[in-house]
């Protein structure tokens, strides 16, 4: 019986198999590797596949050595070729790792390279960027203040919550908690005089022909001043000591959905306001009268859609401005410019408050949840669900524990922002257009269908003090004076209304 031979190498196969497609027996992993690397027999040059291959019954036993293999002279000579092969294929692998190793330190090289020309490029674009902003300050600083040339802060890149304006805000929360925990309010208007609140004056300042007025801010350092802003596109400077309008600011295009006085800028007073026009405006006079003329010092486009609401930071110099167009921005009070605007949030945000300690804010969405943001972080730290529709207004109370929140589905829930825990709900007819804590956080006002004014009967909940039930139509804002003196609120009604003690 012949031997059978692989038909490439030509000595007995280990492991033999048959490829009835070109008719040759093969050693198994020659021609697999053959397979692999050409699909093809060497032999014949067809084309084969590892599925074509049979295996073939053999005889296990041990093959004998070859002849050559017998006599120690011929074990030498096999033992030398085996070296000699190991050698060279030694040598090759030390080659192509030398060959790998080259390529790679070149490879370091040049991602070493890349790395230097990026951040070289970074401190370029960094350095051009505060030359830049340096430069839109100066030009900022070197224009006119008249209403007539309002500065373009649609096209000023926001600088950012830099460290400095954090550490300030840091310091100055610090200050105010230490104060907040020492406070107590001699002048307080004490409960059972608030019981005795009445309608002491009533004012139709804004056109019959719009639909009412919208919101109103009284002055925390003087009661006699009081600013509202209406449906008709007018913010309205109010004396309500000699019952006479001071000024009637115009410019908004639309109507106007909140207004605040600001701290003393300048030698004058100040007053800025958001209406349904995408815009903030910041209204000045020049002395410090506050009776004098007011004019607009500049004008904020950063929104896209209407501005709901606005807060002053305790540090009295920032605002924060939030919209229907899913966004919040903090800009600075001083020049107009953008320090931060929050964009594509998850839904449109109705009201917004900085929290007395000025470290986090507080916005109320369409969606009707409470978003509190952490401002350093710049991120959402808390999330309050339970109204049942969108949460329309929202106010801190001084002592910086509790928040209440007002929404369109007639109720107002006081959260404990310690745990954070819903701990108490209170039901109206209609919607709650507004809430409003006095600053010493005493009392809780609420404008519904009508006013009501609540006090903490104990820590952590409250109890009906009086209704003022003067309003003909729903009421749209709420602000207390000073010490809880006074209250003032505005309707849909076109009326202003100051509520005293009753003598």
């Amino acid at each position: 019986m012949s031997t059978i031979v692989c038909a490439i190498s030509g000595n007995v196969p280990e492991e033999p198999v048959f490829a009835p497609r070109t008719g040759h027996v093969y050693e198994k992993r020659i021609i697999v590797n053959q397979i692999q690397n050409s699909g093809k027999c060497p032999v014949t040059k067809e084309e084969l596949t590892e599925d074509d291959l049979k295996p073939m019954k053999v005889n296990k036993a041990v093959r004998p050595r070859p002849a050559s293999a017998t006599g120690v002279p011929g074990m030498l000579h096999l033992l030398q070729s085996e070296w000699d092969q190991l050698m060279a294929e030694t040598y090759e692998m030390k080659t192509n790792l030398d060959t790998t190793r080259k390529q790679l330190s070149h490879a370091l090289y040049q991602h070493d390279a890349a790395c230097r020309v990026i951040a070289r490029l970074l401190r370029e674009r960094d350095a051009a960027r505060a030359q830049v902003a340096q430069l839109q300050d100066q030009l900022a600083s070197s224009m006119p203040t008249d209403g007539a040339s309002e500065r373009p802060q649609e096209a000023a890149a926001e600088i950012g919550l830099t460290p400095g304006i954090l550490q300030r805000m840091e310091e100055n929360a610090k200050g105010l908690s230490k104060k907040r925990k020492q406070r107590n309010f001699p002048d307080l208007n004490p409960l059972d005089e608030v019981k005795k609140l009445a309608c002491a004056g009533s004012q139709s300042l804004h056109q019959s022909t719009a639909k009412g007025v919208l919101c109103v801010d009284v002055h925390q350092a003087d009661a006699n001043r009081v600013v509202t802003g209406g449906v008709d596109c007018q913010v309205i400077l109010f004396d309500s000591a000699n019952q006479k309008v001071v000024q009637k600011l115009g410019g908004h295009s639309k109507k106007v959905t909140a207004v605040n006085f600001l701290p003393a800028i300048g030698s004058g007073g100040g007053v800025v306001s958001a209406s349904e026009d995408t815009t903030v405006r910041l209204w000045t006079s020049s002395t410090a009268d506050w009776r004098s003329e007011y004019t607009c010092a500049y004008t904020l486009r950063r929104h896209q859609a209407e501005v709901t609401a606005l807060s002053i930071h305790p540090l009295g110099e920032y605002l924060l401005s939030v919209s229907l167009d899913k966004s919040w921005a903090i800009s600075d009070l001083s020049t107009g410019r953008c320090v931060r605007h929050m964009q594509d949030l998850a839904a449109p945000y109705c009201c917004a408050n900085f929290h007395p300690d000025g470290l986090i804010l507080a916005g109320g969405t369409q969606e009707k949840k409470v978003a509190v943001w952490d401002i350093k972080e710049q991120n959402i730290v808390a999330t309050l669900e339970g109204h049942e529709d969108a949460v329309e207004t929202l106010s801190f109370s001084g002592n910086g524990y509790y928040l209440a929140t007002g929404a369109r589905d007639g109720s107002v829930k006081l959260w404990d922002l310690r745990k954070p825990l819903n701990i108490q709900t209170l039901k109206f007819d209609g919607p709650v257009h507004n809430v409003a804590f006095d600053s010493t956080g005493s009392y809780l006002a609420v404008g519904a269908d009508v006013v009501k004014v609540y006090n903490f009967e104990t820590k952590s909940s409250l109890t009906e003090t009086v209704a003022l039930k003067e309003h003909s139509s729903r009421v749209m804002g709420l602000c207390w004076g000073p010490n809880a003196k006074n209250l003032a609120s505005v309707s849909m009604d076109h009326s202003l209304k100051i509520y005293e003690n009753k003598k």
